[in-house]
């Protein structure tokens, strides 16, 4: 595939633009809809005679419908979008930066979308459609999938869809929750990805910050123990990654555990672990959920996370276990080998 491409960028490279062009229409319609060609215009950069000409085309051949509220994705258009999405690493040659993460990390498989989710936050949607896609194709009757919260897994669990019927598979949220958002709490994403698959699904109604003898004392209820069984027996696990600050204040520590953070270096944050920029677990909030010890007995451990301001928390987490699969973006990409380089430097 990458040699396809390469020969068309030397033989042909108007036809690239084309599919480019056309799949950026695509791309923001999905997001928009519905939208109108003014704001397509707008958001593309592009000339309004330009996306004029494009709409009139995709109109043609049925992949995009136009009411007076705006443009919609037809459902060949939303079928043609995803037999496009295997092709996007290598039209836009992030399959490049996949390669050089999958060698520094010993990562089997890495997939990098275009874009970065810091500046385009559609960039974060097509994070999250594309661990949805990858993550379907994982799942199977009878197993158990635990998720982690967040803006990105929120995504992910908006853009699984229906199609899959899996009855026997049962869905856990990895912890308890962080009062953050109810959208982007573990438990919600966990039930709607189960509602979505027709799965069952078990949740912990409680806080993830708690007081270690706290969580003791919850450990030993009955109902929340059967919980904890569940989420320790999980076959696959989706997490996300945060900037240790950042997650340090959402979760509200106190400013002595902050101070205790800076002071330490924290730069990354995974499943109530902080770690430093070698990759060094420096600090564990108490919580109820899987542990560290747990994910040696998981079969499959997706990362999901992007951003090239998350780069640095991404790299000291990736630094510290290996993954099975690392869905990121492009900028987080190119600023995670940046750092890298520069520590070879030094």
């Amino acid at each position: 595939m990458d040699r396809f491409f390469s020969l068309m960028e030397r033989f042909a490279p108007e036809t690239l633009e084309t599919i480019q062009s056309r799949y950026q229409i695509l791309r923001q319609v999905m997001h928009r809809q519905p939208v109108g060609r003014r704001q397509l215009v707008k958001d593309l950069g592009l000339t309004e005679r330009a996306v004029r000409s494009e709409i009139d085309i995709l109109k043609e051949r049925g992949i995009i419908h136009i009411t007076p509220a705006g443009i919609y994705l037809t459902a060949a258009g939303e079928e043609m979008l995803h037999e496009i999405d295997d092709i996007i690493p290598f039209l836009y040659q992030t399959q490049t930066l996949a390669e050089k993460l999958k060698q520094l990390f010993g990562i089997p498989e890495v997939i990098v979308v275009p874009g970065d989710s810091y500046s385009d936050p559609l960039a974060r949607k097509d994070l999250g459609r594309t661990a949805a896609r990858y993550l379907k194709k994982l799942l199977y009757p009878s197993c158990t999938l635990a998720v982690t919260g967040g803006t990105t897994l929120a995504e992910m669990a908006e853009s699984i869809g229906s199609g899959m019927n899996l009855p026997d598979m049962t869905v856990v949220p990895a912890r308890g929750g962080l009062g953050e958002e109810m959208e982007q709490q573990a438990g919600t994403i966990a039930a709607k990805i189960a509602k979505s698959l027709g799965a069952q699904y078990r949740l912990l109604h409680i806080p993830d910050n708690l007081e270690e003898t706290t969580v003791e004392i919850l450990k030993k209820d009955f109902h929340i123990a059967r919980v904890i069984e569940n989420i320790k027996a999980s076959d696959i696990l989706v997490h996300g990654i945060g900037s240790a600050l950042e997650m340090a204040n959402r979760r509200r520590l106190t400013p002595a555990e902050i101070d205790f953070l800076k002071k330490n270096r924290a730069v990354g944050e995974a499943l109530r672990y902080y770690f430093d920029e070698r990759g060094k677990i420096v600090y564990e909030v108490p919580g109820i959920g899987l542990e560290l010890s747990d994910l040696d007995n998981i079969a499959v451990i997706i990362a999901v996370a992007g951003g090239s301001n998350k780069a640095q928390a991404i790299e000291a987490v990736l630094s510290s276990r290996r993954q099975s699969l690392l869905i990121t973006d492009e900028g987080a990409a190119k600023e995670i080998i940046s750092i890298i380089n520069g520590k070879d430097d030094n």
